[in-house]
């Protein structure tokens, strides 16, 4: 998980990407990385998103499960490339 951490902060340095404080923006079947609080990161497709765009499901890559990322939870969302 650190490498991804790690790869993930050269992302945003590379090409200047900052996370989404809105998520109006996110779709179904969008690939994102989630900065969770705790440091850990999360990368994947979303399956899901609600209506009003607070909570999302996240297929993970590498088969590490679906989980559900809360807005209030404040993590950052970073939209990537399907090739990360």
């Amino acid at each position: 998980m650190h490498s991804h951490h790690s790869r993930l902060l050269r992302l945003r340095a590379d090409r200047d990407i900052r996370p989404l404080p809105d998520w109006s923006k996110l779709a179904r079947n969008d690939t994102v990385s989630v900065l969770r609080r705790d440091g850990s990161v999360a990368a994947g497709r979303i399956d899901m998103i609600n209506v009003d765009r607070t909570i999302f499901w996240l297929i993970q890559n590498d088969g590490r499960g679906r989980i559900m990322i809360c807005h209030d939870d404040s993590p950052s969302v970073l939209k990537t490339d399907q090739n990360l």
